[in-house]
């Protein structure tokens, strides 16, 4: 095997977001893109009203009723949970695109074993990542109380700060995976073209 077809199949192992067997690569690509460009906008609007929910309440503005918001933070959290890794794949997969017909290069061992260590920690997000996930759930579940018994909860108002914690954690965990994704990715494309 060479360390091309090692690469391909190091991207190949990353779990799928979307269960989609028997499809191929442009399929599979064209499906990430839609579903990628819907959960950004969505995300993008679930958490923007709630962010600016926050921020405009700190000035004794209030946009959105902080009471009410509880069903939109439970959506805003599925949401935002699956985008990062929506992106990395639609990312790995143009990347696997683009190499499928090049020539092996001087220093795509260490590459490799970059990209595996990247991509083990993708598929092992729960163990990983257990911090966020713990967050999440209490937020879940703060979310669910505020919903099905509006005004009996009387923690929802202490949401706030971990609601704005939670974003800020997985906001710099994307930034700092696809920054070493896209080092990875560019390196070895510079070198196979």
């Amino acid at each position: 095997m060479t360390k091309i077809d090692e690469r391909k199949n190091i991207i190949v192992s990353l779990k799928p977001t979307y269960k989609e067997e028997n499809k191929g690569i442009e399929k599979r690509i064209q499906f990430l893109k839609g579903m990628t460009l819907v959960n950004i906008v969505l995300t993008i609007i679930s958490a923007g009203i709630i962010v600016l929910s926050i921020l405009a309440e700190i000035i004794d503005y209030e946009i959105f009723k902080w009471q009410k918001l509880a069903l939109m933070v439970i959506l805003s959290l599925s949401f935002i949970m699956n985008l990062p890794n929506q992106f990395y794949e639609l990312k790995l997969l143009k990347h696997l695109k683009n190499i499928n017909s090049k020539s092996e290069f001087d220093g795509i061992d260490k590459l490799n074993s970059e990209l595996k260590i990247i991509i083990d920690k993708l598929n092992n997000r729960f163990k990983s990542n257990w911090s966020i996930i713990f967050l999440a759930f209490g937020i879940l579940i703060m979310g669910i109380w505020q919903v099905l018994i509006e005004d009996k909860n009387p923690y929802w108002n202490y949401m706030k700060l971990p609601i704005l914690a939670f974003y800020a954690i997985i906001l710099f965990r994307f930034i700092n995976t696809n920054k070493r994704l896209y080092e990875n990715i560019t390196e070895t494309e510079k070198h196979c073209s």
